[in-house]
């Protein structure tokens, strides 16, 4: 028969509440104490009924985080910190991988509800704002504006977008293309393209814009848009894009025989660990992703305590000089 609390009082000779003050850590417990309740647990191999706790806290300490691609190296990068985050605060991390697909990120959310989660971190977002909205448990949006009343932690993309141009100025480039993604939607990350432009325009350097659609994370795909641009932009002597399309870049332009960074400088974003890997090694603008987890972590636990926030959120970016451009 499994062990009971009052198995593990008896055992260890203390009441049933210091048991349960032990296994909560809370209140003043000496270490001897400590020491004979957690040896008598281990003994015992006693396991606390979860769901009888869950009863009691009308919590479930799971937070679910649903990415459009947990292989993809942005994604994986920010559910690492995100999972320890959640981890330092007690929580654990129920992760769910949509897959850029409406109908899996709606089973998901409908999933996190049925199981009590208590609250969700999105960084997928492809249903429609009015689903969020309705959700009726604490959220916590990524990078993506879902409604008046739901907190977004993103990046300071417009900062980053200074940062990028200036770089790009200060090389002389004549002719700069951004790849940007898809403008139809409104998004914190529109902020660094348009703040590219203010600072190329402000210097009188050309600057153009080459789309990608939503949702869009297949290295085969950039290879193309990107051998795409250099058909259309063969004049283009700046590039402005996210690191793992820059790498993209990089191939194509050592394939076509363009030195960079002497005939064409390339300027990444997000600070993933392939802009260390290439060669040249990018500059880049790195998107600071434990203090974007943490903030992110830290509004949900308001919200879970039942406090009301609502806002954008900015983390500060970083410029970081490689080789691509000097």
């Amino acid at each position: 028969m499994a062990a009971r609390i009052e198995d593990v009082a008896e055992k260890a000779g203390v009441a049933v509440a210091t048991v349960s003050r032990v296994m909560n850590n809370r209140g003043a417990i000496s270490e001897k104490t400590r020491n004979k309740v957690w040896s008598a647990i281990q003994e015992l191999d006693y396991h606390p009924s979860q769901i009888a706790r869950n009863l009691q806290s009308q919590k479930t300490g799971i937070v679910g985080v649903i990415v459009p691609d947990v292989s993809h190296n942005f994604f994986a990068r920010e559910v690492r910190y995100l999972e320890g985050a959640l981890c330092e605060r007690g929580y654990k991390m129920m992760l769910c991988n949509a897959m850029h697909q409406k109908n899996l990120e709606r089973d998901y959310i409908h999933m996190l509800q049925c199981n009590k989660v208590d609250g969700i971190i999105l960084a997928s977002h492809t249903l429609k704002n009015e689903v969020y909205e309705k959700l009726n448990l604490p959220l916590v949006s990524l990078d993506r504006y879902l409604g008046e009343n739901i907190p977004v932690v993103t990046s300071d993309h417009y900062q980053g977008g200074i940062l990028a141009g200036n770089v790009l100025a200060e090389n002389r480039c004549k002719c700069v293309v951004q790849i940007c993604g898809d403008v139809r939607i409104a998004k914190p990350s529109d902020d660094r393209h348009a703040a590219v432009e203010a600072v190329l325009k402000k210097a009188g350097i050309r600057c153009e814009r080459m789309g990608i659609p939503m949702n869009v994370f297949e290295y085969g795909d950039y290879k193309k848009l990107v051998s795409d641009l250099f058909d259309q932009y063969p004049e283009a002597d700046g590039i402005f894009c996210v690191d793992n399309i820059a790498c993209a870049v990089l191939q194509e332009a050592a394939k076509r025989g363009i030195p960079v960074p002497e005939k064409l400088k390339v300027m990444g974003y997000d600070g993933n660990d392939v802009s260390r890997m290439t060669i040249p090694v990018l500059t880049t603008v790195e998107q600071q992703m434990e203090p974007l987890a943490r903030q992110a972590v830290d509004i949900l636990m308001e919200q879970i305590e039942g406090n009301k926030v609502i806002g954008v959120y900015k983390i500060p970016v970083l410029l970081v000089k490689g080789e691509s451009a000097i």
